[in-house]
């Protein structure tokens, strides 16, 4: 089965992980109640993720399907709760053909970390890494990374989020590798966001080297500076506090500059377990100031205050609408 990516469907899937954890209560069950009943797609998306479900435990032989059960009757069990959530993924929605859009989801709603990845992050955290090499990682919320160190490269592939790296010199060249192309050190610490359908690179010292997938085009950035890297070519862009401002979610704020709503609501979604929307409308309002990652409340009720925007939260905070005031 080929897994349906459309929105509805992502949703479906995240309220599916979420429901059967063996963690949801009544805010998370009334939050469901009110995603369901808000269009008609979403019924649709989970009477048919409900089904597949269901073929597939029907489709498999008697050993996987008596796993399957297992791993169910796990999940009721609060001291597993972690675990059985990982495994659940990874084996019964796996069995459906739907477990790469399940963890998608999940991980999109806040439910769960990238687990497939060698070092991810959950919602709201900020960690620390220290490589082989004495090289350090620092991942933002909801990211992850996959390690390849050889002889020939110290890899870096950046799955989701951002990271800052503050790199050792070593003998073998020190790459981040992003769905758009490279970012290779020349000197110390940059950072990397993989941000949909493009790349941003902001060097906090000393340089380095940007290229595309196809290694076509290539771009030197010194400190301070940065650069969009995406399918058709690379896009430097004015140095007026973008290194300081890009990287401060390393310090729990996030600074806009004139940017889209769209683009701070999905740095919010980061910090916050739940479903945060926004309407196009309100998504196209331009943005500036400074607000607090680790305190996603306070950030929205900046927003409502500076911005024409109604934002209503529903039980207990779970489910956020963001839209023009009416």
């Amino acid at each position: 089965m080929v897994a349906d990516r459309t929105p509805a469907a992502q949703a479906a899937i995240a309220w599916m992980v979420e429901l059967r954890s063996g963690e949801a209560g009544a805010a998370e069950r009334a939050a469901f109640d009110l995603w369901l009943a808000a269009d008609p797609a979403h019924a649709q998306a989970w009477q048919r993720l409900t089904c597949a479900v269901g073929q597939a435990f029907a489709d498999v032989p008697a050993r996987a399907s008596g796993a399957a059960d297992a791993v169910g009757h796990a999940l009721a069990l609060s001291a597993q709760r972690v675990a059985r959530r990982r495994r659940v993924l990874r084996g019964a929605l796996g069995v459906a053909g739907v477990s790469l859009a399940a963890g998608w989801a999940g991980r999109e709603a806040g439910l769960l970390p990238d687990w497939q990845a060698d070092l991810h992050t959950a919602t709201g955290e900020r960690r620390r890494h220290v490589l082989a090499d004495g090289s350090q990682l620092l991942l933002d919320a909801r990211s992850s990374v996959d390690l390849r160190f050889s002889a020939a490269e110290r890899a870096i592939h950046l799955r989701r989020g951002q990271l800052i790296a503050s790199v050792q010199p070593g003998p073998a060249p020190f790459v981040v590798h992003t769905a758009q192309g490279r970012v290779q050190a020349l000197g110390t610490r940059f950072m990397v966001r993989q941000a949909e359908g493009r790349s941003l690179a902001v060097v906090l010292e000393h340089s380095v080297e940007l290229a595309t997938r196809d290694g076509q085009q290539r771009q030197l950035l010194r400190a301070g500076e940065a650069a969009w890297i995406a399918a058709d070519g690379i896009a430097p862009l004015p140095a007026d506090a973008w290194a300081e401002g890009a990287a401060d979610w390393q310090r729990g704020r996030l600074v806009a500059q004139d940017q889209p709503l769209s683009e701070v609501v999905l740095a919010l979604r980061a910090y916050r377990r739940g479903l945060l929307q926004v309407s196009a409308e309100a998504a196209r309002l331009r943005v500036s100031g400074h607000y607090p990652l680790d305190d996603t409340d306070a950030s929205l009720q900046l927003l409502a205050e500076t911005l024409p925007i109604d934002v209503r939260v529903y039980r207990g905070g779970w489910l956020v609408r963001i839209a023009m005031r009416a």
